[in-house]
């Protein structure tokens, strides 16, 4: 499960991201539900099933939850 430093849910710098990531994994990282990789996304542009499971773009094609770009 993702957590935030002291629980709660602020601002970070990228410096203090990564340190928090590197040091909590998987910190503030959204996880893909199949694959169990990060998903290369955050809240605002996420990939999610109809249950609000995250994706990573791989995992989400292959289920058909969205469709090739190309």
């Amino acid at each position: 499960m993702n957590t935030w430093p002291s629980g709660t849910r602020t601002a970070l710098t990228q410096n203090d991201h990564e340190l928090w990531n590197a040091n909590n994994y998987p910190g503030t990282l959204e996880i893909c539900c199949v694959c169990d990789e990060p998903t290369g996304h955050c809240e605002e542009d996420n990939i999610e099933d109809d249950e609000g499971k995250p994706y990573c773009y791989s995992c989400a094609l292959t289920k058909g939850i969205i469709e090739d770009e190309g």
